[in-house]
């Protein structure tokens, strides 16, 4: 049912960071397919659409050395256990800045091991450069048409620059 050479990267991604790239690549090394999937949070307020989420994730793993081991998607209604089981992976991988975000990922871990018939959450420590960076801090940076250059990748940079002021006006 499940294979162990899958798994799932879920998040927001609003917007892809070079934080999350540096977890999708390092991902790679330790598996042969890698489902990146933008999920909507029931709690958060996006900045931006379902479909810019796909695209700027597309965007991000597009020039990524193995990329074709990467499969990007967007699921804007389900549970992420249900998406790893119609996928066929039995692992998931979170990445963590700090104690609050393990804490908060966790138990996230617990709850979906129980309902996800034994799914694994493997936790991925971040880098020190990018222990900082969140899609919050950057969709503030954004919001304020600060330089966001070395936060995300070039490509996602200049989506995001394409995409209309009124866009990005008042939605963090």
């Amino acid at each position: 049912m499940y294979n162990k050479n899958i798994c799932i990267i879920p998040g927001m991604f609003d917007p892809v960071t070079n934080g999350h790239l540096d977890m999708i690549i390092r991902t790679l090394k330790l598996f042969d397919k890698i489902y990146v999937v933008s999920f909507d949070n029931t709690v958060k307020k996006t900045m931006f659409t379902a479909v810019e989420r796909f695209e700027m994730l597309k965007l991000a793993c597009e020039e990524i050395e193995g990329n074709e081991k990467i499969a990007v998607d967007v699921i804007t209604n389900g549970l992420l256990v249900d998406y790893a089981q119609s996928k066929g992976a039995e692992f998931v991988v979170k990445g963590v800045r700090n104690s609050i975000d393990y804490e908060y990922e966790y138990n996230l871990s617990v709850i979906n091991r129980k309902i996800g018939n034994g799914i694994e959450t493997l936790f991925l420590p971040a880098k020190t450069e990018y222990l900082y960076i969140s899609s919050t801090f950057v969709k503030e940076m954004i919001l304020y048409k600060r330089d966001i250059s070395d936060y995300v990748p070039e490509k996602v940079k200049n989506y995001i620059g394409n995409l209309s002021e009124d866009k990005t006006r008042g939605l963090v």
